[in-house]
């Protein structure tokens, strides 16, 4: 049986493979080795045993403490998870970021965007750090890293779009991921929705929920273009936002990818 894009977990919101995915050399992504998510504090003891048997090792949680306490997510023993919140904290709170001096400070752009300042702020290049930290702990043969927020869209989606951007996955495969998001909240039979998704011809489909209440593709067109414009390629981004070595890059599409 094919794999399924949107996984089938009682009470998950909009958690989704990221396996599959294709790179222009010949590889794809791993499946059961990357899963974003929504809100994952109302799993049910038998959903979490589920997320188990399907291999989930590490939870990054991208929500800020607050968040976090209100709603803390309901995970299978043994999984790692940390907290890396996206946003700037303030003075109160508590998550597993290291303290950075002068955290807000940015780099002289209209951050009127949120998804700009989601790549540029130094708070959120840290968080996102960190995640790459894990991913590259996560070399665990079927052992797959989850990173999610609350309504798994907008910090998960610009955290999507930078973990398949340094997989080397096409900016407009990254973008109809991000889209799929439209189609999950707008689908009342998720089941109809699963089967759908196993045909691998959706761009069209994908691409009229642009306009769409939830997520719009020009906010990550934005995002891309703030990370183009004061880094100039994903690479320089990755090196220097990052801190990835190239041996980093390599490893992770080493950990992650596999030839077709």
């Amino acid at each position: 049986m094919k794999p399924e894009r949107i996984l089938n977990v009682t009470n998950s919101v909009n958690l989704r493979e990221l396996g599959g995915y294709k790179t222009h050399d010949g590889r794809m992504i791993q499946w059961k080795k990357l899963l974003r998510s929504g809100d994952m504090s109302r799993l049910s003891n038998k959903a979490a045993k589920q997320l188990f048997k399907y291999g989930l090792n590490y939870v990054i949680d991208l929500r800020s403490p607050f968040e976090c306490e209100m709603s803390p997510d309901h995970l299978p023993k043994h999984v790692i998870y940390r907290s890396y919140p996206v946003y700037p904290m303030g003075d109160t709170g508590s998550s597993d970021l290291p303290i950075v001096d002068n955290e807000d400070e940015l780099y002289g752009n209209d951050f009127s965007e949120p998804y700009a300042t989601m790549i540029l702020s130094r708070h959120s290049q840290l968080a996102f750090r960190m995640m790459f930290a894990k991913l590259l702990d996560n070399a665990e043969r079927a052992k797959s890293l989850l990173f999610h927020c609350a309504a798994g869209k907008d910090r998960t989606g610009v955290a999507c779009f930078l973990v398949l951007s340094a997989l080397g996955i096409d900016y407009q495969i990254i973008r109809r991921d991000y889209l799929l998001t439209n189609l999950v909240y707008e689908s009342v039979d998720q089941s109809d929705l699963r089967k759908k998704l196993q045909n691998d011809d959706l761009m069209d489909f994908i691409n009229e929920m642009n306009s769409s209440f939830y997520v719009q593709g020009s906010s990550l067109d934005k995002a891309r273009q703030a990370l183009i414009i004061n880094y100039g390629s994903v690479r320089e981004y990755m090196h220097t936002a990052m801190q990835l070595s190239d041996k980093d890059l390599s490893d992770l599409q080493q950990i992650y990818l596999k030839r077709i």
